[in-house]
């Protein structure tokens, strides 16, 4: 598994939930959507971005964390995404992410991703990729 895309942060969720069971994890991720949400700060800019996989209850979630100073402002000029950080920077439509907290259903922590150099990536995730991907429900009415 590619340690660069959304499948990577579905499969480290797929795995909080089913642990080894390959049946488990083939059907968490083939047959279950995540569901994601942007949070944005005071200043209108997303830095963090919350994730389920689907189920009643949700059968895990993910936090990931946007590298210091790469929060960004998703702007939808036609049927193009664009991101700007703070000073109107473009950036390509890739997210810099330095740490992901994967927890079980019921909240317990069950693994974090990180870099301790909070500027340094851990992977880069595609908005573009995210927006058509058919196992993403996308909460933010905005986005």
């Amino acid at each position: 598994m590619s340690k660069k895309g959304w499948d990577y942060v579905k499969s480290l969720m797929a795995s909080a939930h089913c642990g080894t069971d390959p049946e488990c994890l083939k059907y968490d991720m083939g047959g279950r959507r995540m569901v994601i949400a942007f949070m944005n700060d005071s200043y209108g800019y997303y830095s963090t971005i919350f994730m389920s996989l689907e189920g009643s209850p949700p059968k895990a979630y993910a936090i990931l964390k946007v590298c210091y100073g790469h929060e960004f402002k998703v702007v939808k000029e036609g049927n193009e995404i664009k991101l700007y950080g703070k000073f109107d920077k473009q950036f390509d439509d890739r997210v810099c992410i330095n740490r992901v907290k994967i927890m079980y259903f019921d909240l317990d922590h069950y693994k974090t991703v990180r870099e301790i150099d909070m500027d340094r990536p851990v992977f880069k995730l595609s908005l573009k990729e995210l927006f058509i991907r058919k196992d993403v429900i996308i909460m933010n009415g905005d986005l």
